[in-house]
C-alpha cells in the first residue's frame, strides 16, 4: 500500500468489505446459540441455578443478533444488499426492531453523529448547559427524569423495544407493510415460546428480553456520553472528527468484544459502517498499530460511572453533571 492509501481512511477501506461464508458462520452460530439458550430456560422452568443463567444467554445472544442485523441496515453483513435486506428482516422479531423502520432512522444518526442541531436523531437526547439554564422548571424537571438511570437503563430501553418499536411513527417513511412483517413475525415468536412452555415460558422469553434491553441500553449510552465526547455543528464539524470524537471505544474485555460482535470499536464504524462486525477489530488493530487512530477507551467501571453525565458544556467541550441550581449552571457558562 502506497503512501497514499495510508491514511485512515485508505486503510479501513482495505475492511469495509463482507465476507459471506464468515457472514454466514457468525448468523448460524449465534441463531444457534440463541435457540440453545432460551429452549434451555424454558425447559428449566423450576430450577432457577439453570434457568437464570440460561436467560442471560439468550439475552446475550439475542443482543448479538440485534447486532448482526445493524451490520445488515448498513448493507456489511452480507456481499448481496438482497441478502442483507431479507435477514435484517427474517431476525427482526429477535432483534425487536422492524428492518425498513430502523434502517431509516439509524442512517439519520450516522449523517448527523455529534451534530448540536440534530440531537434528534440519536437514542439519547443530550441538553447543553446553556439550554439547561435557560430552561422553564417544568422542562428541566421533565429532563431529569429523563437522564436517570432508571429511565434510561432500567425502564426505558425496555419500553423502547417491547412496545414503542411495534409501530414507530417514522416506520410509516419507510412502508406499513415492513412493521406488518415484523410484528406478524414477532407474534409467530411468541406464539412458539407459548406453545412450547405455556404463559411461564412468555415471562421466561420476557424476562430475557428485558436482561438484553438493559444491557443493550447501557452500551449505545456509554458509546455517545462519555466524559470527552464532542458535539460541533456543520459546517465546521467534519465527517472524521464526529465520527472518531462523538464515540468512544468499550474496553470491556474479549469475552465482550466476541459476544458483541465488537461493536465496541464504535468511533471507526461511524467512520466507516461498510465494515462488517467480523472484520472491525482487525481493522481497529491494524489502524492502532499504524498510530492512526487514538480513541476514548472506557472500562466498564467507568462505563457505569458515565451514567453522572447529564449535559453538554459546549465551551468546555465536555459532558458535565447536572448543576446545583441555576446560578451553579450561570457560573459554569461564565467560566
Amino acid at each position: 500500500m502506497g503512501a497514499e492509501g495510508t491514511g485512515i481512511r485508505a486503510v479501513s477501506r482495505h475492511y469495509a468489505s463482507a465476507n459471506n461464508r464468515r457472514a454466514w458462520l457468525e448468523l448460524g452460530l449465534t441463531f444457534l446459540l440463541y435457540l440453545v439458550g432460551l429452549l434451555t430456560a424454558l425447559f428449566s422452568i423450576g430450577a432457577p441455578w439453570i434457568l437464570f443463567p440460561a436467560m442471560i444467554f439468550a439475552a446475550a445472544m439475542g443482543l448479538r443478533i440485534y447486532i448482526i442485523q445493524h451490520d445488515c441496515l448498513h448493507r456489511a453483513f452480507f456481499t448481496s444488499r438482497r441478502l442483507n435486506d431479507i435477514v435484517g428482516t427474517l431476525v427482526s422479531p429477535i432483534a425487536l426492531t422492524p428492518y425498513q423502520a430502523t434502517r431509516f432512522k439509524h442512517n439519520q444518526h450516522h449523517a448527523h453523529v455529534a451534530d448540536l442541531e440534530r440531537r434528534d436523531t440519536f437514542e439519547i437526547y443530550v441538553m447543553t448547559v446553556k439550554e439547561w439554564a435557560d430552561a422553564p422548571c417544568l422542562i428541566r424537571a421533565k429532563y431529569r427524569l429523563y437522564r436517570s438511570p432508571f429511565i434510561l437503563i432500567i425502564v426505558g430501553p425496555f419500553i423502547l423495544y417491547g412496545i414503542l418499536r411495534r409501530m414507530p411513527f417514522y416506520g410509516l417513511k419507510t412502508g406499513i407493510w415492513d412493521l406488518v412483517l415484523h410484528n406478524v413475525l414477532l407474534t409467530g415468536l411468541a406464539t412458539s415460546v407459548w406453545a412450547i412452555a405455556g404463559w411461564a415460558g412468555i415471562a421466561v422469553w420476557v424476562g430475557s428480553i428485558y436482561i438484553a434491553c438493559v444491557f443493550g441500553g447501557l452500551i449505545p449510552y456509554v458509546l455517545h456520553n462519555f466524559e470527552h465526547v464532542h458535539w460541533g455543528v456543520k459546517p465546521e464539524l467534519d465527517m472524521e472528527t464526529a465520527a472518531l470524537e462523538g464515540s468512544s471505544v468499550l474496553d470491556w474485555g474479549r469475552l465482550f468484544d466476541l459476544a458483541m460482535m465488537n461493536i465496541a470499536y464504535h468511533d471507526l464504524h461511524h467512520l466507516n459502517a461498510k465494515i462488517p462486525g467480523y472484520k472491525i477489530k482487525a481493522a481497529y488493530d491494524d489502524l492502532e498499530a499504524r498510530g492512526l487512530i487514538t480513541s476514548e477507551k472506557i472500562g466498564f467501571i467507568d462505563g457505569i460511572k458515565c451514567l453522572r453525565w447529564k449535559l453538554y458544556d459546549d465551551e468546555n467541550r465536555c459532558m458535565v453533571p447536572f448543576p446545583k441550581d441555576r446560578l451553579e449552571a450561570q457560573t459554569q457558562l461564565n467560566a
